[in-house]
């Protein structure tokens, strides 16, 4: 009887620690994405400082979650948006617009990939 009680805990466990990593992740490129999103329209209509503040709560956030979804995902995709993102912001420095917006939008674009990639769906299982 210890031993079920044992499983099922050892599954909960499991269970939740799944499931927010799932949560973690989603949330966190979805705030991205609104961030890089809020600043790509800024710099369009020519508010590069507003633009810089929303590309800097991006890579915040990108930062302040990156060692939990290091735990759900591999390097090598979170690594690449992370670098996409630090490129854009050095062209947004050197206030390189049309760079800065072709790197932003490679940088959304990769974040609502990576959202998408983490729904459970059955595209995603196969």
């Amino acid at each position: 009887m210890n031993r079920i009680i044992g499983a099922f805990t050892v599954l909960a466990g499991i269970i939740i620690t799944v499931v927010s990593g799932f949560f973690i992740n989603t949330e966190t490129a979805e705030n991205v994405c609104r961030s890089l999103s809020l600043s790509m329209d800024y710099a369009e209509n020519g508010d590069i400082k507003n633009a810089k503040t929303e590309l800097k709560k991006a890579l915040d956030e990108w930062n302040d979650n990156m060692d939990t979804m290091l735990l759900f995902i591999s390097h090598g995709r979170l690594d690449e948006i992370e670098q996409a993102l630090n490129t854009a912001c050095s062209y947004l420095k050197n206030n390189d617009i049309s760079m800065y917006s072709a790197e932003c939008t490679r940088a959304f674009l990769m974040t609502e990939n990576f959202k998408d990639v983490e729904f459970p769906n059955i595209n995603n299982i196969f």
